[in-house]
């Protein structure tokens, strides 16, 4: 379960892509609604717009989520698990009293809902956004632990023949670092590696000294710093001289204590 929340201005754009409404290679349906009239696009933006000017200090009044889930747990995703996922989800994020639709998009092997809310609530009170994403991050983890949602490996597991353009040249220099560090032992041999995919490393060095303080990342004429590729923290240059050393001091089982052998 991964959840992306973001706000906004224009419930017109929110709604129509939550609904798919103009995109005739996406299907969605409407799988829920709280105070507005759901006959027709149109209809729930005019209640969401109608409330929304009860505050007008509010800058942003349309609230948008994302719920995204593993295909692995697709068989106990229904359309009622779906709503009830959200609505716990809302309620620990603080998101009631306020107009809201929840639709869910057809159009990927990996089941995900969108949230649309009015952050001026039923009561004319801006719904706080204040630290929202760590939030979010947050109650994503406890729902899991407590359904037994699968939890996914981030980028390892993003299918890279399906992306494009910078995205697919980041996600394919992060595999091949990931995959250099299980056996490279030094830099020369980790550069050698990286270098059978056409990917050059360049270290970044503290002015007037030695000491690296960073690194990026060149393929295909893009140059992504370490931290681009990975905001974790796994290509970075205190990340690959841990697995460095750790691969160097690993001895290889002698013959005697192989399990195979008497």
């Amino acid at each position: 379960m991964i959840g992306k929340i973001s706000s906004g201005s224009d419930f017109a754009g929110c709604v129509g892509y939550a609904l798919a409404d103009k995109e005739k290679n996406k299907e969605a349906r409407l799988l829920y609604s709280e105070g507005v009239l759901d006959d027709s696009p149109h209809s729930i933006v005019d209640g969401f717009e109608c409330q929304r000017r009860m505050n007008h200090r509010v800058e942003k009044w349309v609230g948008h989520i994302s719920l995204s889930y593993s295909p692995e747990d697709s068989a106990r995703l229904s359309d009622e698990a779906m709503v009830k996922l959200a609505h716990e989800y809302m309620a620990k994020m603080g998101i009631r009293n306020t107009q809201y639709i929840i639709t869910r998009h057809l159009d990927k092997e990996h089941p995900h809902c969108h949230i649309v809310y009015n952050r001026v609530d039923n009561d004319g009170k801006c719904i706080s956004d204040s630290n929202e994403r760590l939030r979010n991050k947050e109650v994503c983890k406890e729902l899991k632990r407590k359904y037994g949602l699968t939890f996914g490996k981030g980028k390892d597991n993003v299918k890279t023949e399906r992306l494009r353009g910078r995205s697919k040249t980041r996600q394919e220099i992060y595999l091949a670092v990931q995959a250099a560090k299980k056996t490279a032992k030094d830099w020369t041999t980790f550069q050698r590696e990286l270098a059978k995919s056409g990917i050059s490393v360049r270290k970044k060095f503290r002015r007037g000294s030695t000491d690296v303080e960073g690194l990026s990342y060149i393929k295909d004429h893009r140059r992504f710093k370490a931290s681009q590729v990975d905001r974790d923290g796994k290509c970075s240059y205190n990340s690959i001289c841990i697995a460095l050393d750790r691969n160097k001091n690993v001895k290889p089982q002698s013959e005697s204590t192989t399990p195979w052998h008497s």
